[in-house]
């Protein structure tokens, strides 16, 4: 929105700068895009008089004329038009000007004569006037004065920019509201016409097919107009904030919806067919001719004004061609209105045609400006059009509206919410400066949760006030943001310290996402035939899926007891929409178990059937279907290592495990997720090619799934242990282990055999194949031996060696290989 600062001082007063403006505008909420110096100059473009005027010996319509332009010496000057004789006061560009559209003057020969200048016309200077001659002033100013006197002006204009919520500010009085509230002033509203029901008829009835479509439709009439120009201060203020003159009718209605904000539309009352004026759906396809000479198809349910022959308009968006305002125009009926937003904004944007009507109707009219639109507008056609007004209009409104119920406010939640000491007085007089009636309550002083100290009155252009907590905005935006101090942040009665569970999740996430993972959330519904597709055991628990009696959504009604179906539905829709692989997906969120006991103590019986409600982190890749280390799919080894990875990085005791237990999990190719006293919180591995068949999926999944609320979530603490300074030796081990042997129970037992000297152990190498006795694998191990007390002996290494092979021999029977 552009306001013109000139025209905002008619209705405000402020002592400050543009600038200074600029800024306390943009902290009550008005963010000031801009400031423009808006000028219209004419350079080298003066007033002169023709002194002589002469046929063109070459050209019978061309002239030739010696100009007096106030510099001392006559001017030649060769000219067109038709009306320019001896005598006549003009306007001269002279050498060297350039007017508007880029066109420089020079001087010139014309057949055969010097031209040292060109007198112009008013469409020359893109003013509004006769095109067909030569502008004819009556000014009594010496020439040589400038042309800025008589038509320059300048202006600085804000460029706004409004939020949907504040449809008041797209206009001059709106803003006026806000800068009276910030400087204590007060709103100056202009003259409006204002006339008792008496006199001529309207002769036009308003019929309204639904109140939903359109709550409030006014027509007025005005007889006796003259069509002209618009008067100049009007073309300033409508150029200053970027719209056109056209001419006076027109004009008034446009400046009527800058300077008030409600759009309004003249029909020529001659071109409207019958005494009835109808606002509803089109209710089939239609076309129609726009004003600016478009045809276009409209929707059936497109919102259109029709006369007895059809459309006349387009209901909030433009008027049509066949009502449209003319030089011919002597009688015209005004329309204001309130349109339902969601319908403008489909016609608008169905039909790509946004106009200033449009915009501001999107976003709800004010209920109480559609009539003092309308009475600005006539006030002003009476003014300047000569229009006498007909005292007599149509109103016709929705019988069932209802105005707007006030809000209580509470001094008390005020005070709690933004830190401040202020007392009811203050606050009332805050909201008043913003145009909202307040009434007390008589108990000024009361400051308590329960203690309404006020009802607030919220006027129809505040649409936006709703409840307590948007007075409460609205005192702080008055009050000025930047004098509301907190010692910290706001927390409410229970705290703002997050918990160790939200703290270990926000690492978490970022961990992940920084990974490549993403995060999916799912719906916290299942199907009733999760179970079978997960080929759970008949007595699996997990099949009893709790019902939700009143869902709110059409979906599914069963809360589900595994998170793994919504992973295996978001694989399939990335797979299908040729997502790239591999997929790396996580997600933490709950499942529902009935019959399992949650743990929290029942504040009445029915709470002991509620289900437990397990938090679950899970991570998956899908599309890794090549052998990694060992023989193992790729996938599998990202899950493991990903695991391992967070479980370093929050310090927690927790480990992998041999397990074939879980049923939707490959045998052979799943491991149990443990805590530090070996309790089991979860499991990972690859998805069995059966579920995933059942889920419609042919790419292999790892998958990892984590009980987190059973986690201690503590992190073991950080010890200091000084680091040697002595060197280090190396082993590499080579052995062969048959399969039902795990890797972590190797580690144990070397961990357990070696002694203090074993610093680190890993595995850098697994072998199976030819050379090999059947079924056994060749592990390559390397372990580092290290002493603080000095430099290590190799018998001592040595020793430890051996005491590594005999316990694996004697534990498992795994022998070197030779």
């Amino acid at each position: 929105m552009k306001i013109s600062l000139d025209w905002l001082r008619e209705y405000v007063a402020w002592d400050d700068d543009p600038v200074a403006l600029a800024a306390k505008l943009t902290a009550a909420g008005l963010n000031v895009e801009g400031i423009e110096e808006y000028r219209r100059e004419f350079p080298g473009v003066v007033v002169a008089r023709v002194l002589e005027q002469g046929k063109h010996p070459d050209a019978d319509r061309l002239s030739v004329c010696r100009v007096d332009d106030g510099s001392g010496e006559p001017v030649p000057v060769v000219c067109g038009a038709p009306n320019v004789r001896a005598g006549l006061t003009v306007l001269l560009a002279r050498v060297g000007a350039v007017l508007p559209g880029g066109v420089k003057i020079k001087k010139s020969r014309i057949r055969g004569q010097e031209s040292r200048g060109m007198i112009c016309s008013a469409s020359e200077l893109d003013l509004d006037g006769d095109s067909s001659g030569i502008m004819e002033l009556t000014t009594s100013l010496p020439p040589g004065t400038s042309a800025d006197e008589l038509y320059g002006f300048s202006d600085t204009v804000l460029d706004i920019e409004v939020t949907p919520n504040r449809p008041d500010w797209l206009s001059h009085i709106g803003v006026a509201r806000e800068v009276a509230a910030i400087y204590g002033t007060k709103v100056s509203f202009p003259a409006l016409w204002n006339s008792p029901r008496r006199g001529d008829k309207l002769g036009l009835q308003v019929k309204i097919d639904d109140y939903g479509d359109c709550p409030r439709y006014m027509a007025f009439g005005a007889g006796s107009v003259e069509v002209g120009p618009s008067p100049d201060w009007m073309q300033r203020r409508l150029l200053a904030v970027g719209s056109r003159p056209i001419n006076n009718l027109v004009d008034i209605t446009n400046y009527v919806l800058f300077e008030m904000g409600q759009p309004l539309h003249a029909f020529d009352r001659d071109k409207l067919q019958g005494s009835v004026l109808k606002v509803g759906r089109a209710g089939r396809k239609t076309v129609v001719r726009t004003l600016d000479d478009a045809e276009r198809e409209v929707g059936p349910d497109t919102l259109l004004i029709n006369d007895k022959q059809g459309p006349v308009a387009l209901a909030g968006v433009m008027g049509l061609a066949n009502s449209v305002i003319s030089e011919q125009t002597t009688s015209l009926v005004l329309e204001s209105a309130f349109f339902n937003p969601s319908l403008v904004r489909a016609t608008s944007r169905g039909l790509g045609l946004i106009s200033e009507s449009s915009y501001r109707f999107e976003r709800g009219a004010d209920w109480e400006m559609v009539e003092k639109a309308a009475q600005r507008a006539l006030y002003l056609i009476q003014e300047h059009a000569g229009g006498v007004i007909v005292k007599d209009w149509a109103d016709r409104q929705d019988p069932d509206r209802k105005p707007a119920e006030p809000l209580p406010l509470r001094i008390w939640q005020v005070n709690r919410v933004l830190g401040t000491d202020m007392s009811t007085g203050q606050a009332a007089q805050l909201l008043q400066g913003l145009g909202l009636k307040v009434q007390p309550m008589g108990n000024d002083k009361a400051r308590n949760a329960n203690a309404v100290n006020m009802m607030v009155e919220v006027p129809s252009f505040r649409r936006d006030l709703l409840q307590e907590i948007d007075l409460i905005e609205e005192i702080a935006r008055s009050y000025g943001l930047d004098r509301i101090q907190r010692e910290g942040p706001f927390r409410g009665s229970g705290g703002g310290r997050r918990g160790r569970t939200e703290t270990v999740l926000g690492h978490v996430r970022r961990y992940l996402v920084d990974a490549g993972y993403h995060e999916i959330v799912t719906s916290s519904f299942g199907a009733s035939d999760d179970p079978d597709r997960l080929a759970m055991a008949e007595d699996d628990p997990r099949r009893q899926m709790l019902a939700v009696v009143n869902p709110r959504q059409g979906g599914e009604t069963l809360l589900r007891t595994s998170l793994l179906p919504s992973l295996l539905d978001v694989v399939r829709r990335n797979l299908n929409a040729q997502a790239e692989v591999p997929l790396r997906f996580f997600q933490v969120n709950r499942v529902y178990l009935p019959g399992v006991a949650h743990g929290r103590k029942p504040r009445h019986p029915d709470e002991a059937l509620l289900p437990a409600e397990p938090l679950m982190l899970q991570l998956a890749v899908a599309g890794l279907d090549k052998p990694g280390i060992g023989g193992l799919p790729e996938g599998f080894l990202a899950v493991k290592a990903m695991l391992r990875n967070l479980r370093r990085l929050l310090r927690l005791e927790a480990g992998l495990d041999t397990d074939a237990s879980v049923g939707w999990l490959a045998s052979g190719l799943q491991m149990a997720i443990t805590d530090g006293q070996g309790r089991k919180l979860g499991a990972m591995g690859m998805v069995s090619d059966r579920i995933l068949r059942n889920f419609d999926l042919d790419q292999p999944l790892a998958v990892a799934e984590i009980q987190l609320d059973a986690l201690d979530l503590e992190p073991a603490p950080l010890r200091y242990r000084p680091f040697s300074r002595f060197p280090g030796a190396t082993r590499d081990l080579s052995l062969l282990v048959g399969p039902e042997v795990s890797y972590r129970q190797i580690t144990r037992a070397i961990k357990e055999a070696a002694g203090p000297l074993l610093v680190g152990q890993e595995l850098f190498d697994v072998f199976q194949g030819k050379g090999l006795p059947e079924g056994k694998s060749a592990y390559g191990i390397r372990l580092k031996f290290q002493s603080s007390k000095g430099n290590l002996k190799g018998k001592a290494v040595d020793k430890a060696i051996a005491e590594v092979l005999k316990a694996l021999a004697g534990q498992f029977g795994i022998l070197p290989r030779a």
